[in-house]
């Protein structure tokens, strides 16, 4: 059975550290991916000057749908046996990450390193290989279900297996 490296992806109330996360998503040794919106942590909302109608977020829905920061915790906890995890490096991923385990007094258990640093072919090439399977597929790159998957088929691409998501 082929063993993928774990990549994760947040998104975000807002694009600077004014905000939290609401959302994140992460793939499995086996290639699955996982996703789940997060339910706010009363201080995340305390502190967050961000406003909300503005960014099209709801409140409402995320407190609805979302889950707890524990059970994401204890969920990512359950699937991530590995000291490295990568991301798309675009984005605040190690401060949302940590921002979801400072909420509980938790060291995060694992690091996080660019994508990019696992294939030979620079930054902006991987970039741009990602970018390209998801405009093909009509994706938003700023949903972090897309941003997974694409990572997941530039992997399967850069080390010579198949190209099927």
């Amino acid at each position: 059975m082929t063993q993928f490296p774990i990549f994760i992806d947040f998104e975000c109330s807002s694009p600077d550290e004014d905000g939290f996360p609401i959302a994140v998503c992460w793939s499995t040794p086996d290639g699955q991916v996982k996703s789940t919106l997060i339910t706010p942590e009363d201080d995340w909302l305390d502190t967050s000057s961000h406003q909300f109608d503005d960014a099209g977020i709801d409140i409402d829905d995320l407190m609805l749908h979302g889950v707890s920061a524990l059970e994401v915790i204890r969920e990512l906890q359950a699937d991530i046996d590995t000291d490295i995890v990568y991301v798309d490096g675009a984005g605040e991923d190690e401060h949302w990450l940590d921002m979801l385990f400072d909420s509980y007094q938790m060291n995060t258990p694992f690091a996080l390193e660019p994508a990019a640093s696992l294939y030979e072919v620079g930054y902006d090439n991987w970039q741009d290989l990602r970018n390209e399977w998801m405009a093909e597929r009509g994706m938003d790159p700023y949903q972090s279900e897309a941003n997974v998957l694409s990572m997941l088929f530039v992997h399967q691409t850069l080390s010579g297996g198949s190209e099927e998501f």
